[in-house]
């Protein structure tokens, strides 16, 4: 995957560990950042997040990309893919955007990119995983051609598997 892709609003480049500080405030904002186990206490937390990512793309191929407005050079987020619950050969897409920037788009504009730039880079198959409750993020899915494929109870509740492919027919 490219580590740079541009759309009409967004610059989208891959982590770099001088984006600390930066993605540090999104990480750390419970209003943002309400996935996994919540916000980040430490910066050393998001150092640690953003060095994974720089191995991920260096072993596995799979890109994650800090969202910067164009005009602007704000970081307003972040999306990509990783190996996650269905593995590096059909990864798992995730995005954020800020808490303030929220509903102009910008998460569906990104992911949008990214899910074309797996399919330029031969990945066939892209999933998503969402709670139920998360319908921003599941209306961003269902925006990306993505459908539900099956459900699993894990120890937080429901989880939604849901796939697109890079190709019409059946998988």
């Amino acid at each position: 995957m490219r580590a740079l892709i541009e759309t009409s609003r967004l610059q989208l480049r891959c982590f770099q560990s001088d984006d600390v500080a930066e993605l540090h405030e999104i990480f750390s904002d419970p209003q943002t950042h309400t996935i996994g186990s919540g916000p980040f206490a430490a910066v050393e937390q998001t150092a640690e997040w953003i060095e994974r990512r720089v191995r991920a793309l260096r072993s596995s191929g799979l890109a994650w990309y800090g969202l910067r407005l164009r005009d602007s050079g704000l970081l307003v987020g972040n999306c990509g893919v990783f190996a996650g619950r269905t593995g590096a050969a059909e990864p798992e897409i995730g995005y954020e955007v800020r808490y303030s920037h929220r509903g102009r788009g910008l998460a569906g504009e990104a992911a949008q990119a990214v899910l074309e730039e797996c399919f330029s880079a031969g990945i066939r198959r892209v999933w998503a995983t969402i709670r139920p409750a998360n319908a921003a993020s599941i209306q961003i899915a269902a925006g990306l051609g993505m459908v539900v494929q099956y459900a699993r109870t894990d120890e937080r509740g429901e989880l939604l598997y849901l796939s697109v492919s890079s190709h019409s027919g059946p998988s």
